[in-house]
């Protein structure tokens, strides 16, 4: 006979749209509310173990539907984020897959608009180069072209000596009390790592009279 499990005790949680179903082998777990009324999960159902594979497996298509959407509308995502994610969750690839499915039919993903929408946010608050903006965007997982497009969409070309500039005197605010040699060597490091090239950096040191 096969195994079986009985329904001894069902507690709504309203906040949660879940129930909380305890067992007479002492187990207990939640199951969203929908499961327990299609299946008419009450107090005395017995459960086969046939009937219960199949419902464990409707609720962990619904808890990785709901851990994706949470994770993507709680702020713009990228599709590898979200893959992150849902790997360190435990879910395997053919189910990640249809959660991206699920969140880029709703429009919760779209590596496009994230990556157009990044490079404006971004250079709000920073003065970085065209480069260092295409690599912040590659570490979270935008492809390059899309990466690319995206920053020759978006960045002011014209102004990049300006937004340079910018970025050293923010930097030398920073190094005021430093001896000048010492100013000199940080700023130009500062001003290569946001990606900057030599012939830039170079005017710029001159024009600040380092």
């Amino acid at each position: 006979m096969p195994d079986t499990k009985k329904i001894v005790k069902v507690i709504f949680s309203k906040k949660k749209q879940i129930c909380f179903l305890h067992y007479d082998n002492g187990e207990q777990e939640e199951i969203s509310l929908d499961l327990v009324n299609e299946y008419a999960l009450t107090k005395g159902k017995v459960l086969s173990s046939e009937l219960y594979s199949e419902i464990k497996s409707r609720q962990r298509k619904i808890d990785l539907k709901k851990s994706a959407y949470q994770y993507a509308s709680y702020k713009p995502r990228t599709c590898f984020q979200v893959k992150d994610k849902l790997q360190k969750l435990g879910y395997n690839k053919e189910e990640i897959n249809t959660a991206i499915d699920f969140l880029t039919e709703f429009e919760y993903l779209d590596d496009i608009r994230f990556a157009n929408n990044y490079v404006k946010d971004i250079l709000l608050r920073k003065s970085l180069s065209p480069g260092k903006l295409m690599m912040e965007l590659q570490k979270k997982g935008i492809d390059r072209y899309t990466a690319e497009d995206a920053v020759n969409e978006n960045f002011p070309h014209d102004n990049i000596y300006e937004i340079a500039l910018k970025a050293a005197e923010k930097k030398m605010r920073m190094l005021a009390s430093k001896p000048k040699e010492k100013q000199k060597s940080s700023l130009f490091s500062y001003l290569q790592r946001q990606g900057f090239n030599h012939d830039i950096i170079k005017n710029i040191m001159e024009d600040i009279g380092l």
